[in-house]
């Protein structure tokens, strides 16, 4: 088995709320592990922890698996025919991007060497419990922590900004500890293969073992439509740097979630970027706690900077802002993100990446989405006059235009979901007080 990836043992040790997860490659041995709060252990059905552990397991081997990617997966414990489902899809869409990136076979094929079995865990009581949210600290989380209730927040790893946003909602944050093995990143420099890995996917299933070990159900992710819209086409095969936020990676999860008693669903599914940003931008308290900056995030988990802020400069930063200036004033939104990148016309490139070029590979809404956004700012009193919104605003409403795309035409919302039916009925609600476009 040299020329495969091994997902190997795994284990949970109730003392100490630790749990390893082993894989192997290339002759050498990675062990990740999870810190949990042993105050979560103990109550819950063991086989329903040890099919949740096995899905942790399963997805988080694509970080590990990307060092070589051999394009062969050998897992040693047997897994339900749903797991397996889960585990092809992040191994393979999953890691789509990276494959392309690293200018590798696309779409990114793996065989796998595995034991399906029928054998799940007994149905669970699907009483009332109060929901886990696993929360980022943008947009989208703040709109579910103040849609569902009662409610719990639960981040990998908390950040500053995870905190702050579910303090402003006054909802309870619990947060677990991921910590890589030292030699993925030794390997990496050594020149092993380097690149994005499915985060929400492997984010799904550690929401769902804690979900499984605290008693929670649902978990309610906050992913909108945009995430189903391909980065990229590469000789004909879709590449999505969002594939484990789509509906598609959505119910394939689903289906695993289900089977250790766990419900799982996007609430925002039905909506654009735009649709979500008017309903936080009516929330003052809120609005102005949260943060979708990948940099800041990433200097946070790499130990930089205590205090996290917009950079205001990459994709995820400039697409935020510009949905957000269609319902804020100038002013309302410098005091926000602490900047105003319109003013700047050395950002006019990064603007128009976001309708006019090759999708960023970043979590940014549609194409459309992006023009309709800056050609509304063109036609508006506020914002007409800000140098990049000039410098743009005629190009912007020509895509639009080809397209057909308005800010008022992704407002409603449209398309599949699966949200329970208390749970729209609350979104629509907020929905209702959401802020109209500034003119």
């Amino acid at each position: 088995m040299s020329d495969a990836f091994v997902v190997a043992g795994r284990s949970l040790d109730p003392a100490t709320g630790e749990a390893a997860f082993t894989y192997r490659l290339a002759g050498d041995e990675f062990t990740e592990r999870l810190t949990l709060d042993p105050d979560l252990l103990g109550g819950a059905d063991p086989a329903r922890v040890d099919a949740a552990l096995d899905l942790v397991h399963l997805v988080m081997g694509t970080s590990y698996y990307k060092l070589r990617a051999p394009g062969r997966v050998v897992v040693e414990r047997p897994v339900t025919k749903a797991q397996a489902a889960v585990a092809e899809a992040a191994y393979t869409h999953g890691l789509g991007e990276f494959a392309a990136v690293n200018r590798l076979p696309v779409p990114h094929e793996v065989a796998f060497d595995l034991e399906t079995t029928d054998d799940v865990p007994a149905p669970a009581d699907r009483g009332e419990r109060q929901a886990l949210l696993p929360v980022g600290g943008g947009k989208d989380s703040a709109l579910a922590l103040v849609v569902v209730t009662p409610a719990t927040a639960f981040a990998v790893n908390p950040t500053d900004a995870q905190r702050d946003v579910a303090r402003a909602a006054g909802v309870p944050l619990i947060g677990v500890r991921r910590r890589l093995d030292p030699l993925l990143g030794e390997r990496t420099r050594a020149g092993g293969l380097n690149g994005h890995v499915p985060v929400t996917a492997i984010n799904s299933a550690i929401s769902t073992l804690v979900a499984v070990l605290g008693g929670f159900d649902p978990v309610v992710f906050a992913n909108e439509r945009s995430a189903d819209e391909e980065t990229l086409t590469v000789n004909g095969a879709r590449v999505n740097h969002q594939y484990s936020k789509s509906y598609e990676f959505e119910r394939l999860f689903a289906a695993a979630a289900a089977e250790v008693g766990v419900g799982y669903f996007s609430l925002t599914r039905q909506l654009s970027e735009l649709a979500t940003v008017a309903a936080v931008a009516a929330l003052p308290d809120l609005r102005g706690e949260i943060l979708s900056c990948n940099r800041s995030y990433t200097q946070a988990h790499l130990g930089g900077e205590a205090t996290q802020r917009w950079c205001l400069h990459c994709d995820k930063c400039l697409f935020t802002f510009l949905c957000f200036a269609v319902f804020l004033t100038p002013g309302e939104a410098r005091e926000v993100f602490g900047g105003d990148p319109l003013a700047d016309l050395s950002l006019v490139d990064g603007f128009r990446r976001l309708w006019a070029t090759e999708k960023p590979f970043d979590c940014v809404g549609e194409r459309a989405e992006s023009a309709a956004a800056m050609a509304h700012l063109a036609q508006s009193a506020a914002w007409g006059g800000h140098a990049v919104v000039r410098a743009l605003g005629e190009e912007a409403a020509s895509f639009a235009r080809v397209t057909g795309a308005t800010v008022e035409g992704f407002l409603p919302p449209r398309g599949e979901h699966s949200v329970p039916d208390r749970h729209l009925a609350s979104l629509q609600r907020v929905l209702a007080e959401a802020r109209p476009p500034v003119r």
